[in-house]
């Protein structure tokens, strides 16, 4: 059985938005969003190791089963991988995390994925993930402890999602992968590999900033 995530995207906030550029935006950047949200209960500083992919997944809204978790899906542009990953990671240092190995059993690992698909909502098939998430289990799905899932104004092509996962306990099979930090850069359809990139940086910068919570 296939374990999705639905995340639901409201109009009204872009309404609101929009209202902030009455004569329409001047610039691709002017429509960029940066969204997060985190389990309030939890103590970040309770964690301090992480592990992240090489690479960053493109979530096309195709149902992808890989219950062998040894097919991979398609990722994303490497130009924009490399902004991505180098951002996080860059982040987290600066927060006081330490990067190790996957198997190296880290405290949190973290899921850094693009959107290809305009829409007020998806669903973000788990199995994407099989081929990095160590100690995998089939049937996987979701767990957001103490606040919903991700709502912002809607997304476009090239929309940035970033979920941070408790690694401890690890979960077991049949149990769902809790997550502790979610993070949405919202837009960057437009623009060339350079803008898009900067934009990409300086949206996840605003995320962490956002997110004092992490820091140790």
């Amino acid at each position: 059985m296939r374990n999705k995530l639905l995340q639901w995207l409201v109009l009204p906030a872009f309404i609101a938005f929009a209202g902030c550029y009455p004569k329409g935006a001047e610039f691709a950047e002017d429509l960029d969003l940066v969204y997060t949200n985190h389990d309030q209960s939890f103590d970040f500083k309770t964690r301090g190791t992480y592990a992240i992919p090489d690479s960053v997944i493109k979530i096309t809204g195709d149902v992808f089963s890989d219950p062998d978790g040894n097919l991979k899906p398609e990722f994303a542009n490497p130009a924009y991988a490399t902004a991505i990953l180098t951002a996080i990671k860059t982040n987290m240092s600066n927060y006081g995390w330490t990067l190790v190995n996957k198997n190296a059993n880290p405290d949190v690992i973290l899921l850094p994925s693009t959107i290809t698909t305009t829409n007020l909502y998806y669903y973000y098939d788990w199995w994407y993930w099989g081929w990095y998430y160590p100690g995998w289990y089939p049937g996987w799905g979701w767990y957001y402890p103490g606040y919903y899932p991700p709502y912002v104004t809607g997304y476009r092509s090239g929309s940035v999602f970033v979920q941070m996962t408790d690694n401890k306990p690890h979960p077991g099979p049949g149990e769902n992968v809790t997550i502790l930090w979610s993070c949405i850069l919202n837009g960057l359809a437009e623009g060339n590999s350079t803008n898009i990139s900067g934009r990409i940086t300086n949206g996840i910068n605003q995320g962490f900033a956002q997110s004092p919570y992490l820091k140790h």
